[in-house]
C-alpha cells in the first residue's frame, strides 16, 4: 500500500511494541496485514517500527548524553558518590562501554551496618542493544538485602571485572 507512511504505521504499531520491544519488522509486517488487509513493503514497516521505538523509548544518542546528566546530578546532590561512565570514540562519535554507580549512603550503609559479605548478580539486556545490568548486594541486620552498587556492561570478561 502506498499511502501507508512510516507515521500511520508508527501509529499502528506502538501498543505491539509496548507488550514486546523486541519484534521485529517482519512481525509487524504479518501483523499489519492482518488487521489492516494493507500489504506494506518491509522498508518502509521497518522505518515506522524506529520511527514508534524512538517516540516510545527516546533516541539513543539522547540517552547516552542523558547519562553524563545523570552523573553530574548524583555528584552534586549526593557528595562521595561514584559515578564512572566508561566510553570510546569511533569515528569520531563517541560509544557507550559500560556505567558503573554506587551511591554514598549505600556505601557507608554496607560499611557500618551489613555484614562483610558481597553477592554479585546479573541479568541480560534484551532489546535492540544488547549487555548485562549487575547489582552488589550486600545483608543488613535485619537479613535484608542492602543495594550496594550497579554496573551495566558488554560481557563478564576480565576487562569489565577489573
Amino acid at each position: 500500500m502506498k499511502n501507508a507512511t512510516k507515521f500511520w504505521i508508527c501509529e499502528k504499531v506502538k501498543d505491539w511494541l509496548i507488550a514486546n520491544p523486541c519484534i521485529g519488522a517482519k512481525a509487524l509486517q504479518k501483523k499489519l496485514k492482518e488487521h489492516y488487509k494493507v500489504k506494506i513493503n518491509y522498508k518502509r514497516v521497518y522505518a515506522g517500527k524506529e520511527l514508534a521505538t524512538q517516540q516510545l523509548f527516546g533516541d539513543w544518542n539522547n540517552s547516552f548524553d542523558n547519562l553524563f546528566r545523570f552523573k553530574a546530578q548524583i555528584e552534586k546532590s549526593c557528595l562521595g558518590s561514584l559515578v564512572i561512565i566508561d566510553h570510546y570514540t569511533i569515528n569520531g562519535k563517541i560509544r557507550f562501554r559500560r556505567l558503573f554507580f554506587a551511591l554514598k549512603p549505600c556505601i557507608e550503609g554496607f560499611l557500618n551496618g551489613c555484614r562483610p559479605y558481597l553477592a554479585i548478580d546479573s541479568t541480560f539486556l534484551t532489546g535492540k542493544y544488547k549487555g548485562q545490568f549487575a547489582s552488589a548486594t550486600a545483608i543488613d541486620g535485619h537479613n535484608w538485602m542492602y543495594p550496594v552498587c550497579v554496573g551495566v556492561f558488554s560481557s563478564e570478561d576480565n576487562e569489565n571485572w577489573i
